[in-house]
């Protein structure tokens, strides 16, 4: 029966508003003399309060940054993951209030979503450099345990092979994340996007089975990355997980609770709607909505909490000490650098010049490190099939 009724619900309506859908009524004077009629509201609010508190903590923690902008190649990444959470959150809260249109406003929440994986990842990048510059050309194997019980074997952890496929298996979620962005916006417009049912007519089956399996690869691959370089980690004291969890922490929570386990509930009617008797505007929630506020709800709060964790792995302490700490040591050795540019390295940005750095740059360098990759990948193909070439050329020999 529940198959019939998914069947029966897609494809609907071609728009970008959804079947259904409708603006929540907020009938004030009653709030506090009839809580239990104008939950939605509270809600509301909550959320509300959610933002006021991320939005706060987000600009006061990329000012001081942008103010002691000492080390770009990772204060960037830094300040822009720091927006993630109040902007998403914010999307995520107007389709609290607009749930007619919650499918297009979460299309940019997605790209968001998207763009802060890319810059945990390139983050940790920036702060493993020194150590990949130290060791160019050594060939290291690792054999790390991963997930306690998973052991993983990498033959050389500094060569192009492994950076390569990691570098894969990661920018492959946040273009995944674009592309299914796009897909639920054409779908919409064609009424096969579905998302109030679990029909495999529609696009948003597939389109969650595909998330599913991107996260569960992006997951994987950091897991391992985390696990391989761990020494290093220890060596320059950095919290790698601790970057980690703050990123993908609410993702994960949000997926896997807020969309696969709220969808199930509502499928299977746990969740279920209302017919509008006892609400104070008399209107009438369907199941999808209510999981809709609920899912809202969760981001809300669980982003605020990541959000205050953020201020301690993405803050600025560390920049700040290590800039202070090299601008003392140019002042007491200043006759040991000749060249303007060793100067500069150590100098601190402007204000406006650390902003245009973080994110006037932000969509060009973001390309340029994915097409990169592409190019990267072409590289090293080449390179393996030459060195396939070279050891049938010595068998034969």
């Amino acid at each position: 029966m529940a198959d019939s009724n998914a069947d029966s619900s897609c494809p609907t309506i071609a728009g970008l508003s959804q079947d259904g859908g409708f603006r929540p009524g907020f009938a004030w004077k009653e709030l506090l003399d009839s809580p239990s009629e104008n939950w939605h509201i509270w809600g509301w609010m909550l959320c509300l309060l959610c933002l006021v508190v991320m939005w706060i903590i987000s600009i006061v923690t990329v000012v001081k940054h942008l103010r002691n902008y000492y080390e770009p190649q990772i204060q960037r990444h830094k300040v822009r993951v720091l927006l993630y959470p109040p902007f998403y959150s914010t999307l995520a809260w107007v389709s609290y209030l607009r749930y007619d249109y919650s499918t297009t406003i979460m299309f940019f929440a997605t790209l968001l979503e998207a763009f802060a994986v890319y810059n945990l990842y390139t983050c940790l990048q920036a702060y493993l450099q020194p150590f990949r510059d130290e060791n160019d050309g050594v060939k290291e194997e690792a054999r790390p345990t991963v997930m306690p019980f998973i052991k993983v074997h990498v033959p050389s952890r500094w060569g192009m092979h492994y950076r390569i496929i990691t570098d894969i298996l990661v920018y492959q979620f946040p273009l995944w994340s674009v592309v299914d962005a796009f897909m639920s916006i054409f779908t919409e417009l064609k009424g096969r996007y579905c998302a109030d049912s679990f029909s495999f007519k529609g696009a948003h089956v597939y389109l969650t089975i595909i998330n599913f399996l991107a996260l569960s690869l992006i997951i994987s691959a950091l897991f391992t990355y985390l696990a391989v370089y761990k020494d290093e980690w220890k060596r320059a004291r950095i919290s790698a997980h601790g970057f980690f969890w703050c990123v993908k922490g609410p993702i994960m929570i949000n997926f896997y609770i807020g969309s696969l386990l709220l969808s199930g509930l509502a499928y299977e009617g746990v969740i279920h709607g209302t017919d509008g008797s006892h609400s104070s505007d008399g209107l009438a929630w369907s199941a999808e909505a209510v999981r809709n506020g609920l899912e809202v709800i969760i981001d809300c709060v669980v982003m605020t909490v990541f959000m205050g964790l953020m201020t301690i792995y993405f803050g600025p302490k560390d920049s700040i000490d290590r800039g202070i700490a090299n601008q003392t040591h140019v002042q007491h050795n200043e006759h040991y650098y000749n060249d303007e540019s060793d100067l500069k390295r150590f100098e601190k940005l402007s204000f406006g010049a650390a902003f245009f750095d973080a994110y006037i740059n932000y969509i060009p360098e973001f390309l340029i490190n994915v097409f990169t990759c592409g190019k990267d990948s072409t590289r090293l193909a080449k390179k393996r099939a030459r060195m396939r070439q070279e050891k049938k050329l010595e068998a034969g020999h």
